[in-house]
């Protein structure tokens, strides 16, 4: 059992339930704008500038032109060798952040600001997914995402391993250590073996191609009420779970505590206190 929270505002859970299908942002829509970004830095290693400005020419498939060594020792006096090459690496993270995908849900289900922020001030629901159910056959694998005070770093002039790459990719500010994250990164070519598998779909969401994953029912196994979320919207919720197939789905209700956690109340499928 690997039980994860996704927040929703009030559109947002009624879509998830009716079409059984979990919307990926793009990593370069969500509200970190640091997000999967390192700090880029170069340092005073002409050497190393000229060893990298080959392996670039050598990856585009161009030949060195002939006097390039003379240009590199010009750009170099002037420092613009070394600009150049921090902004290449930033546009090509830049782009790979508008190109690739990223699930994010939390471990977190009782905090008073995640409902706040992320499921429309209380108004909302969330879901209890067990990600080791998602697929019969596929298991994905969500990772803890660890917080920082300082960015990853990367320096221009290495090669770096997956493992730099995944530093990057899992790694965020304190300020955003109450979220509790989990989460995964979906690059295209993955997301088509996917669709290939009948596990995701390629959709048209607010003018822009947009990946969705088809969930497996039974991977849904909580839905939790909010502080404000009117009867109108949990009596929708209700009569989607009487589907055969979310039957087994557990009901709560988030209510205020003596302290700022909030506590959860198992409901019937009437909506009632259960026992």
């Amino acid at each position: 059992m690997n039980v994860l929270y996704k927040y929703c505002d009030r559109k947002g859970i009624v879509k998830i339930l009716e079409s059984l299908e979990l919307k990926l942002p793009y990593i370069s829509e969500v509200n970190d704008p640091l997000e999967c970004l390192p700090f880029i830095y170069c340092p005073d290693d002409k050497a190393a500038m000229k060893a990298q400005c080959l392996r670039t020419f050598k990856r585009n498939n161009r030949r060195p032109p002939a006097d390039w060594e003379h240009i590199l020792n010009e750009q170099y006096e002037k420092g613009e060798i070394q600009k150049k090459l921090k902004e290449g690496l930033r546009e090509h993270l830049i782009d790979s952040r508008k190109k690739n995908f990223l699930l994010s849900v939390s471990q977190e289900v009782r905090s008073t600001v995640m409902w706040a922020h992320y499921a429309d001030k209380h108004k909302g629901a969330v879901i209890g997914i067990d990600f080791d159910m998602i697929f019969p056959k596929y298991c994905i694998k969500m990772r803890r995402v660890d917080y920082s005070v300082r960015r990853p770093k990367m320096n221009v002039l290495v090669e770096y391993e997956n493992d730099k790459y995944s530093e990057i990719l899992f790694t965020k500010s304190t300020e955003w250590t109450y979220e509790r994250e989990f989460r995964t990164v979906f690059l295209n070519t993955r997301l088509r073996d996917l669709e290939q598998q009948g596990l995701a779909c390629l959709k048209d969401f607010n003018g822009k191609k947009t990946w969705f994953l088809r969930l497996n029912p039974k991977s849904i196994k909580e839905i939790i009420f909010g502080l404000y979320t009117d009867e109108s919207l949990k009596l929708a919720i209700r009569k989607i779970i009487e589907q055969a197939e979310l039957q087994h789905v557990q009901l709560y209700q988030a209510e205020e505590s003596e302290t700022y956690i909030l506590d959860l109340i198992g409901l019937d499928k009437t909506g009632e206190t259960s026992c």
